[in-house]
């Protein structure tokens, strides 16, 4: 009887029975007033479920209006989702009832699982083995669940007198916590705005934040995803996921503070953390990273209604000079141009509105302005052809502009044309607010507001035009094969010289080296290399050779050489090593580091013994491409001196490229190295060099080799 049931949902989307269902069973509820069983039907009920709902009650508890049934095995057989609302202890006696009766889709409410200590989280795994056991997919625990407006569905145990749910909408929205979704969608829906489908996770024991983008970006209703995020589950598909989706994702995250140990053996460990890292996948993958629940709000206000700007050129209008003063600061603080319209046209307009309206964008109609003038500056400007969005604030209490505007307004607009508009006063606003209605005007209720909204939209038509730096792909400078497996057949960890002589044999310039271990070393170094030269303490321990005084440059003379050899043989007796000194150059490090989410992570900036002062860093995660590495070197404070700055020369662009694949091809395809440190780099107009470099190797493989040998 049950199979006909599985092979039927199996072609079924993942996630689709749980916005979609057809007939759902809610476990645990009871006449009892604030149970959580009944409240879920109340709320269901109220949202205008169309399908069948059966509770299930052991001790036949039953809601009088509502079907009811004392066992699972009881259910009717169309019955494709659960809803668990019983205390913990008691969810996992219903899995194999539910999967024996064909009903592979659960949500468990129920919180007293992981976020309750260590018995809850093992209460919270033996959950998780009973459902891979028996085929189950599970939302939660310790979640709110699902909300789909065009189902009429939610699993909420919220009053529906409490909380407003938003009509049908495009916006799609995901969130780690219960408390956060239900205040957007209770904000989104007294804005008039409509939202698709809404999922809360919780706890996150099995379905989460990736097969939620897998279902909303092959979801057409779809036009932009609001994502709240604590933690990651998967952060290696999260972000190839984000890369492919062609919509806007809005994300605000939560638990920004360092948390967990952080090595502090490397420069590139202690400059990594989860949440630069995190910000790192916003930059790489598009995604807009928002502060806060009402910045999240306003996002997806704006990106859910009108088109998103070709460019980014703006023009500002306000009747109020101060606020189109302000308007421009905040827009060109942000990813707005405001340039003014040419001196002809200021003239033109001059000789049809008063003549101390200010025309030169800022539109400064001061308080004098009219409905008609207003309109009438807006529809001359954006016939030029110069401007790709509008920004209108409006302030109230003047008699000349009033909401009578929107009317004429809509007359002039050109059709698809992002306009976002700022309304101050009681009746201004919400007046504004039912005119544009439905038209795709976004209406915020301040300047500020509204000229962030076009920042936003700014940005991102920004992204969509995909601007890139280089062609897709640059053909390689050095050669990685030396590389490969290399550290398979190496017991030790390896040092600078082992590194750095390995990175010779792809092709990585080197300064020449010799080891010092003896007096009579001195004269072979003498012999072969010019003065000044360098030396150098080598140890697979040591770490920061400034800091322990175990490197001496600028050795310029024959007698210095033999003395610095000497002080520091007595500390490292044959560990001195003796390399020709580089000229100077621009010194820069390239970095790795594995994030316990998002896997490895380049490190590229400014480098030398500064590093850590200077903090010019940019993270990449990988894999990646040639124009996302290019972007990064850029987005440095450095990346202005490669460029060439202030009639300097560019400084070799390729070959720092060429070195940066090559350091990614390898860590991505080696992961037994934690952490790799190469600083500094120096990079000259014609080539580049490395002085230096570390790594440390993951424990669990370094223990693992030293058993094998």
């Amino acid at each position: 009887m049950n199979e006909p049931l599985a092979v039927r949902v199996s072609s079924i989307p993942l996630l689709e029975p749980f916005f979609a269902p057809r007939s759902v069973a809610v476990i645990g509820a009871s006449p009892k007033l604030g149970n959580q069983g009944r409240r879920i039907v109340e709320s269901l009920c109220a949202q205008g479920f169309k399908g069948r709902i059966t509770t299930v009650h052991p001790k036949g508890r039953s809601l009088s209006y509502i079907d009811s049934v004392t066992r699972i095995k009881d259910l009717p057989e169309d019955t494709d989702l659960a809803i668990a609302a019983v205390s913990a202890a008691h969810v996992l006696e219903l899995i194999e009832p539910l999967a024996n009766q064909g009903i592979h889709n659960l949500i468990v409410i129920s919180g007293g699982f992981a976020e309750t200590g260590d018995e809850g989280k093992v209460l919270q795994h033996d959950l998780q083995e009973l459902c891979r056991k028996w085929g189950v997919r599970i939302i939660g625990p310790n979640c709110l669940g699902i909300f789909s407006a065009p189902d009429h569905f939610n699993s909420f145990f919220l009053s529906p007198d409490e909380i407003q749910f938003p009509d049908c909408g495009s916006i799609a929205i995901i969130s780690q916590s219960g408390a956060f979704l239900s205040s957007m969608l209770d904000q989104l829906a007294k804005r008039g705005l409509g939202v698709h489908r809404a999922i809360n996770f919780g706890n996150r024991i099995d379905i989460g934040e990736c097969e939620a983008l897998e279902a909303f970006l092959a979801d057409p209703a779809v036009k932009v995803i609001g994502v709240y995020l604590e933690s990651v589950q998967d952060g290696h598909r999260f972000f190839e996921l984000a890369r492919s989706i062609t919509k806007p994702i809005v994300i605000c995250k939560g638990g920004k503070s360092e948390k967990g140990h952080r090595a502090i053996q490397a420069h590139s460990a202690s400059l990594a953390g989860s949440y630069d890292v995190f910000q790192t996948a916003c930059k790489q993958t598009g995604m807009i990273e928002v502060q806060g629940l009402g910045e999240l709000i306003n996002a997806l206000h704006v990106l859910s209604l009108g088109p998103v700007p070709l460019g980014n050129r703006t023009l500002i209008v306000s009747n109020g000079g101060g606020m189109g003063v302000l308007l421009t600061d905040l827009c060109e603080q942000g990813e707005s141009i405001v340039e003014e319209p040419p001196f002809e046209v200021q003239q033109e307009l001059k000789k049809v509105l008063p003549g101390y309206y200010s025309f030169k964008n800022p539109i400064d109609l001061t308080g004098s302005g009219t409905n008609e003038q207003c309109v009438c500056a807006v529809e001359k400007l954006l016939n030029l052809g110069i401007y790709d969005c509008l920004l209108l604030v409006i302030l109230s209490g003047t008699e000349g502009i009033n909401a009578d505007i929107a009317t004429r307004l809509q007359n002039v607009l050109p059709e698809n044309f992002p306009v976002v508009l700022g309304a101050y006063g009681e009746n201004m606003y919400p007046q504004l607010c039912a005119a544009f209605h439905g038209k795709g005007i976004p209406v915020f209720s301040s300047g500020e507001e509204a000229a962030w909204a076009v920042n936003l939209l700014n940005r991102v038509g920004k992204q969509k035009a995909n601007l890139k730096i280089l062609p897709p792909e640059v053909k390689s400078i050095y050669s990685s094969l030396p590389l490969q497996g290399w550290l398979d057949q190496t017991i030790d960890l390896p040092d600078e010289m082992c590194i750095k002589e390995k990175l010779l044999e792809c092709g990585v310039h080197i300064p020449s080296r010799l080891p010092a271990a003896t007096r009579d070393c001195l004269d072979k170094v003498l012999h072969k290399f010019k003065l000044p030269i360098t030396l150098k303490v080598i140890g697979k321990d040591i770490r920061h050779k400034t800091e322990i005084k175990g490197i001496r440059i600028d050795i310029y003379l024959e007698n210095d050489l033999v003395r610095e050899w000497k002080n520091m043989n007595k500390t490292w007796p044959g560990q001195i090593w003796a390399e020709e000194q580089m000229p100077p150059g621009l010194d820069l490090i390239v970095g790795m580091h594995r994030d316990v989410d998002f896997g490895p992570v380049l490190l590229f900036g400014t480098g030398g013994k500064y590093v850590e002062v200077y903090r010019d860093i940019e993270r990449i995660i990988l894999p990646t491409d040639d124009d996302e590495i290019m972007q990064a070197i850029f987005r440095t404070r450095v990346g202005r001196v490669i460029k060439g700055f202030r009639g300097e020369s560019q400084l070799d662009t390729l070959k720092l490229l060429g070195f940066i694949k090559l350091i990614a091809n390898w860590i991505e395809g080696e992961p037994k190295i934690s952490s790799l440190d190469i600083n500094p780099i120096r990079l000259y107009q014609d080539s580049l060099v490395v002085l230096d470099a570390k790594m440390m190797i993951d424990k669990n493989f370094q223990e693992g080799k030293n058993h094998e040998h």
